[in-house]
């Protein structure tokens, strides 16, 4: 066999860049790197018939710089050191599984991150790479992981690992395909501040995003579920740009940035999550998902697990899992989402996914300060512009202060949780508010921390009043601090009226001539009737068949009690003029006044 010619090493490759960790792991046996090629000696045939060795190029540099293996001491693998014509350096946990084969997903792999054959390399060179990568056996080892977030002390990302494990060994996320995701780094910290934190700065909304964002890692530490924001409101009232801004956090990059969005299947939504695990997940616009399937994609978010699938065998595969923080928005609430489906939205998701109106009720849409800017469109605009330029650091800033205060920040972020929890006065607080504050006290203390710790640029308090801000904002709107079933019953009472107020409820004094309706949900004695006091409000009678209609799929008794315990119906009972109506057979009615 003859092989190339001395002039085979003369081809240009610019010298690799030293790695980042300072360590150089150099092939041994029958492999050296020569010249920016790496080479396997070979035994060749001289003019004289004598044989003599020589090192012949196949590829670019490429060096294994440990072995891999999980925690349970399986899912074994090689981690690669790529080096390009540049001179940059890749690295790629390579599943060993997949020298199983013939090793074309291998070959694939390497080069779409710069590897490339000798141009004269023989045609064994397929068999010199596969035999590399089996016989080589580096000192060093290191675990592996098959997704991104905490694992122990910790956390993994697609490109970096923040932290260690408990014995010290490095980990690294190892998958036998490339991952598509957008945890991405671009500018520094201080200009993150400088053009998107500082703007963020007197806009709960904005403020309440961000924050949001930095409490997603802290809910392992704290044992928290998973949950999510929705901010609802018209259009351009500035709903994208919160998420945007709190995305800006994490990464992006792309034509799509780091906002995904609802409309997906259930196995892209539960990879987008497991993709996202220990971070903030942005879906834009709920309009785009099915209302059936709403419901069971925000409790399943919330909830941390996937559905369990079975595999080729039948036997049951691991569902993705997850803990998360999600950021969402729309036109219009979950709720008024899944009622699109004919469906009702359950006290425990109302825990689970916050509705929170957009609009701060600043003139300004979703903003309440612009920063000089001359509109709110232009504030946005701006927004959006330097989240696209300024990206993925003030979460990794964020990590690496966690991993370093491990073993206090439980006790930080407990004091900060317990002066919101003082400060949103809870006093006779439903327990289902009572959660709903926790989630908001979590996400103040985040950002209260976030803030000590320098990432922000924000002084100090600036997310607790946000956070303050949005839940008292929400409570307002929920109608008070009691059970969500009575919010609810109240709400869907109102509802009624608003709806159906001059079709399905017929005059107090109703002419004896007119037809008796049968699809009526009661009475209404308007201001200006015969024997009612000019000026007025309208109130409204339910009897108990429309009263059954509306609260439909609640304890009826229960919550008729409640509501009146609030305030928010009255308990009356018939007078002789309505007993005399065949059509009203009840001997008591609720009375619903527009006053309450």
């Amino acid at each position: 066999m003859t092989g190339p010619q001395s002039d085979t090493f003369e081809l240009t490759i610019t010298p690799a860049k030293p790695p980042a960790s300072g360590r150089r792991c150099a092939p041994s046996g029958p492999f050296r790197t020569r010249g920016g090629w790496l080479c396997r000696e070979v035994e060749t045939e001289a003019d004289d018939g004598s044989l003599q060795k020589e090192w012949m190029p196949f590829g670019t540099e490429l060096n294994i710089l440990a072995r891999t293996r999980s925690v349970e001491g399986e899912d074994h693998g090689r981690l690669l050191e790529i080096v390009d014509r540049d001179g940059e350096r890749h690295l790629w946990p390579m599943p060993a599984a997949l020298l199983a084969g013939s090793g074309e997903n291998i070959r694939a792999e390497l080069m779409r991150l710069g590897w490339e054959p000798h141009p004269r390399a023989c045609r064994k060179w397929r068999d010199w790479l596969q035999e590399y990568l089996l016989s080589a056996d580096p000192a060093e080892r290191v675990r592996c992981v098959a997704g991104i977030g905490w694992h122990g002390r910790a956390f993994v990302l697609p490109d970096e690992t923040i932290g260690a494990a408990a014995d010290g060994e490095r980990v690294i996320l190892q998958c036998a395909e490339r991952l598509d995701h957008a945890l991405n780094q671009s500018g520094t910290l201080a200009e993150w501040q400088h053009a998107v934190a500082a703007k963020a700065a007197g806009n709960s909304r904005l403020v309440l995003a961000v924050s949001a964002a930095f409490a997603a890692p802290l809910l392992a530490l704290t044992g928290d579920d998973g949950g999510g924001f929705h901010f609802r409101g018209g259009s351009s009232t500035g709903k994208s740009t919160a998420l945007v801004v709190a995305g800006s956090i994490w990464g992006g990059g792309g034509t799509r940035g780091y906002v995904q969005s609802w409309r997906a299947t259930d196995n892209a939504l539960e990879a987008l999550a497991a993709l996202h695990n220990g971070a903030c997940l942005c879906l834009d616009e709920l309009s785009q998902i099915e209302p059936k399937a709403a419901g069971a994609a925000a409790y399943m978010l919330g909830n941390g697990i996937g559905k369990t699938r079975a595999g080729r065998e039948g036997q049951a595969r691991k569902p993705h899992e997850w803990r998360l923080i999600f950021l969402s928005n729309g036109e219009v609430g979950l709720s008024d989402k899944m009622r699109e489906g004919g469906q009702r939205i359950a006290a425990g998701m109302e825990v689970r996914v916050i509705d929170l109106r957009a609009d701060a009720e600043a003139g300004m849409g979703l903003f309440e300060n612009l920063h000089e800017a001359a509109d709110p469109a232009g504030f946005a605009q701006s927004l959006k512009v330097a989240a696209g330029k300024y990206y993925g650091t003030a979460g990794r800033a964020f990590l690496r202060r966690v991993t370093v205060e491990f073993d206090t920040v439980q006790k930080q972020i407990g004091s900060l949780r317990q002066h919101f929890m003082v400060a949103a006065g809870l006093q006779d607080a439903d327990g289902q508010v009572y959660r709903v504050a926790g989630r908001f006290a979590l996400v103040a203390a985040a950002g209260e921390l976030a803030t000590a710790w320098g990432v922000t640029g924000w002084t100090e308090g600036e997310a607790a009043r946000a956070a303050l801000r949005c839940f008292r904002d929400w409570v307002h709107e929920r109608g008070g601090k009691g059970s969500s079933e009575i919010a609810d019953a109240r709400a869907r009472l109102l509802r009624a009226i608003d709806m159906d107020g001059n079709s399905r409820f017929m005059p107090w004094h109703r002419d004896p001539r007119a037809v008796v309706r049968t699809n009526v949900l009661g009475y209404v004695r308007r201001g200006g009737e015969e024997g009612d006091q000019e000026g007025v409000p309208p109130d409204y009678f339910l009897h108990s068949q429309g009263m059954k209609e509306v609260l439909a799929g609640l304890d009826r008794r229960a919550v008729i009690a409640g509501l009146a315990n609030v305030g928010a119906i009255v308990m009356q009972s018939v007078g002789e003029g309505a007993s005399r109506r065949p059509e009203i057979a009840p001997l008591r009615r609720v009375l619903i006044s527009t006053q309450n």
